[in-house]
């Protein structure tokens, strides 16, 4: 953040100096980007949505997608909310449930985790107590433990970001139970692509919310479209903190289109991360430590920072993109690639990896120590 001059306006002090998402790319040129988890294209008949031109100029109206979203979960439609991608709704929730003066408030994240978590409980001066959470194994017992009077919130990613590993549906509902004054926030962004659904569980805990995305497996990271499942009551001050219209009419009738095409694309995208994300894996044991993932893409620790840049580089200068995360203390020495969706792009990456390893990019991390 620019320096402010003295006596000018400033921030409230939660956001002095706290920087805006960034992702810290390869200077190279890509082609195939396997950074962003982003799912596959949908197909070009999406696009057919958009010739009404009354989706333009009329205000939109979410209604209509609630109420496919609700049958399609086989709730009432007011247990649904439309926001403007999963982001949306975990930004109001903060506002909503944690943000303000009155007294400490607590939001327990197990990490690492999905990076904005962190940065809306600090936009709205929450304190964060963060449970480590390395690979597969959930730690529901120090989870439990972290729970006091000051906690407010619970955050629950599973499949995780950026690990893939799961949490199973018993331990949701057991710490639910535990802190039954807090709220459960269970993100299913990538829950289309694990081997079990725990929406069931979670729904069943009357102090949770689920958040859901078209980013990923529906494949409409660009339209920009989420919404969160959970009691009218829950949700009810996260319509309060929204702006008018908050979705925009093209999104909706792009979000509402692919729904009514079905799970058959779905299905088969996620056949095929299931297959490839056991081919990234052993690609990736080569290189140093991956998690089992089940969602779509696949996380290793490497055998140091620079080690995690010189993949990320080496894969660059071949037109990959994936994700590394330099400057984080929790995760310099990771990377996260992207299950492709596809043969062709999967050999490619396949073969990129294979010969980062055979070059000694990044030997392996228990090699190293």
């Amino acid at each position: 953040m620019p320096a402010l001059m003295p006596g000018g306006p400033r921030p409230i002090p939660p956001l002095d100096a706290l920087p805006a998402y960034h992702v810290p790319h390869a200077s190279a040129p890509i082609d195939l980007a396997l950074h962003g988890n982003e799912g596959p294209a949908p197909a070009p008949a999406i696009l057919g949505a958009l010739d009404d031109v009354e989706t333009l100029r009329r205000y939109p109206s979410a209604a209509a997608l609630e109420a496919k979203l609700a049958a399609r979960l086989g709730v009432p439609a007011a247990h649904v909310l439309v926001t403007a991608g999963a982001d949306d709704a975990l930004d109001r929730t903060f506002r909503a449930y944690l943000a303000g003066g009155w007294g400490r408030r607590e939001v327990i994240l197990p990490s690492p985790t999905f990076v904005m978590l962190p940065h809306y409980a600090k936009v709205v001066g929450a304190e964060v107590v963060q449970v480590p959470w390395p690979a597969e194994v959930f730690p529901e017992d120090a989870v439990r433990a972290a729970i006091t009077p000051d906690t407010r919130a619970i955050a629950l990613v599973t499949p995780n970001n950026p690990t893939g590993a799961v949490i199973a549906p018993e331990v949701i509902q057991r710490i639910a139970a535990a802190a039954p004054d807090a709220l459960m926030m269970v993100d299913l962004a990538y829950g289309e692509m694990a081997a079990i659904d725990v929406s069931a569980a979670a729904r069943a805990c009357p102090n949770a919310l689920v958040y859901r995305t078209f980013s990923k497996a529906w494949g409409l990271a660009g339209a920009r479209v989420g919404y969160v499942e959970g009691p009218p009551h829950l949700l009810a001050p996260l319509r309060a903190v929204a702006p008018p219209f908050a979705v925009s009419g093209p999104s909706l009738a792009l979000a509402n289109a692919r729904l009514q095409m079905g799970d058959a694309g779905l299905g088969a995208y996620v056949a095929s991360v299931q297959n490839e994300r056991v081919h990234l894996f052993m690609a990736l044991a080569e290189l140093g430590t991956p998690v089992r993932s089940q969602a779509n893409f696949v996380f290793a620790r490497l055998a140091s920072p620079a080690h995690a840049v010189r993949l990320r580089d080496a894969l660059a200068a071949v037109g990959i993109g994936i994700r590394a995360f330099p400057g984080d203390p929790e995760l310099a020495d990771s990377v996260r690639i992207t299950c492709p969706g596809d043969v062709a792009s999967m050999d490619r990456l396949v073969s990129a990896l294979n010969n980062a390893a055979r070059d000694g990019a990044s030997p392996k991390l228990q090699e190293e120590r």
